[in-house]
């Protein structure tokens, strides 16, 4: 049984052939998965078509360029993955050779891999949507999508494998989808309007219940109700600004736009009155008036003006900002040899490239996810990593700042000691 799925790459065609051919991942060098000779062990599962095999990025980069290609879709990437030991890895390849070549063999280059590090067999399948025949693009329609599947059941059964009756997508479909996203803009719109015309949280949720909604908290999180949309919306989904605790903060600052102040005073009216306010010449109600004035920035008050740094001076200040936190760092960990501040580099790196591919894995599952308070939460818990990195992150680049500046001067010291013992035996 095999199932399939592709998508456009957008990014590097180099990096995403780089991971398809890894390999740790397409030799079998255990010999757990292949039925072959002694003299085909340890081949790589890998088949180039219409490219060369030895250089297939440069085969469809040269393409590209003979038809003028600059599209943002540089390439579509499919996966054909099988039932975990139904079949063996010389099988499952010969099938996504097969099916690509079907499907793509006679217009396109393409490269099929086969990977051997999970339970479930599955082929890579990297195509070049630039045809080779007339330089026209592929376009991976609908239609396109379901003859994939069609073909690649096709040739399962006439392999003898089973192949998937009735195939259920697992997330929205289309309509749903959009649909969700025209309500919370909507959503938005309407919230964003409520804040402007409310003076505390209560007027705030009268405001949206008076327009249709209601609030409902669903497992622990807080949602709204749009009058037309029978889910609740997580209001974490739209977006940090709509929590509630945000929403309260933004009815506490935000400015009334009820009322407009265009007072404008000549400069040297301007410095006359502020100078006279200063030196105590004004009394009662005038005095009053002008202080007002002063207090909303309708004079000049100097004594709040900020002094503006050059350029020169801005990039200083960063550098010793720089220098601080990694001072800081090093004295907290006892830090007083580079190689110490080599490893503890390393170190931190291990850590933020672990929150990293964690963060990922959780925005990648809120992706695919179809429930939406599954989906925030899946996305609550992927931006409560955010703060660890952030730290991890001018952490390293601090201590990276501090360990090139010492690698240089260790440098530097050494060629300076080299010219003295030059200069000495001269001598």
């Amino acid at each position: 049984m095999a199932t399939t799925k592709i998508w456009s790459v957008k990014n590097r065609l180099d990096h995403v052939l780089e991971y398809v051919s890894n390999e740790d991942k397409t030799i079998d060098k255990l010999g757990s998965y292949v039925s072959r000779n002694e003299a085909t062990e340890n081949q790589k599962y890998m088949t180039c078509v219409n490219c060369s095999g030895n250089d297939p990025f440069t085969s469809m980069m040269n393409l590209k360029d003979v038809f003028h290609d600059t599209s943002n879709i540089i390439a579509y990437h499919a996966i054909q993955s099988f039932k975990p030991h139904e079949t063996n890895a010389d099988t499952v390849h010969e099938i996504g050779v097969e099916t690509a070549t079907r499907l793509y063999g006679d217009r396109y280059q393409f490269v099929v891999c086969t990977h051997l590090d999970k339970d479930h067999l599955h082929n890579h399948i990297v195509l070049n949507p630039i045809s080779i025949v007339d330089g026209k693009r592929y376009h991976n329609s609908m239609k396109d999508i379901y003859q994939l599947r069609e073909v690649s059941d096709e040739i399962c059964k006439e392999y003898g494998l089973s192949i998937v009756e009735k195939p259920q997508g697992k997330g929205q479909s289309r309509s749903q989808y959009y649909s969700a996203r025209s309500y919370i803009r909507e959503i938005k719109k309407d919230i964003d309007a409520a804040c402007i015309r409310a003076f505390t949280v209560k007027d705030f949720v009268q405001d949206m219940k008076l327009e249709g909604y209601s609030f409902e908290e669903v497992e622990g999180l807080d949602c709204i109700v749009h009058p037309n949309y029978d889910k609740p919306i997580p209001l974490l989904l739209l977006g940090q600004r709509y929590s509630l605790d945000c929403i309260e903060q933004r009815i506490e600052t935000e400015e009334v736009r009820y009322v407009s102040l265009k007072i404008v005073y000549k400069q040297k009216d301007a410095d006359r009155i502020y100078g006279q306010y200063k030196s105590g010449m004004f009394k009662g109600f005038m005095k009053e008036v002008v202080k007002f004035q002063v207090l909303l920035g309708i004079l000049p008050n100097y004594s709040a003006t900020k002094i503006k740094l050059s350029k020169e001076i801005r990039k200083e200040c960063r550098k010793l900002d720089l220098i601080t936190n990694a001072t800081t760092i090093m004295a907290k960990n006892d830090i007083d040899t580079l190689e110490k501040l080599e490893s503890y580099v390393d170190l931190l790196d291990k850590q933020m490239n672990g929150l990293l591919a964690k963060r990922k894995s959780l925005y990648s599952r809120s992706y695919k996810e179809k429930d939406l308070i599954a989906k925030a939460k899946l996305s609550k818990e992927a931006k409560a990593l955010t703060p660890d990195i952030k730290v991890l992150r001018s952490q390293i680049k601090s201590l990276d700042y501090i360990r090139k500046r010492s690698s240089k001067y260790r440098e530097y010291n050494k060629q300076l000691e080299q010219k003295r013992e030059y200069s000495y035996n001269i001598t």
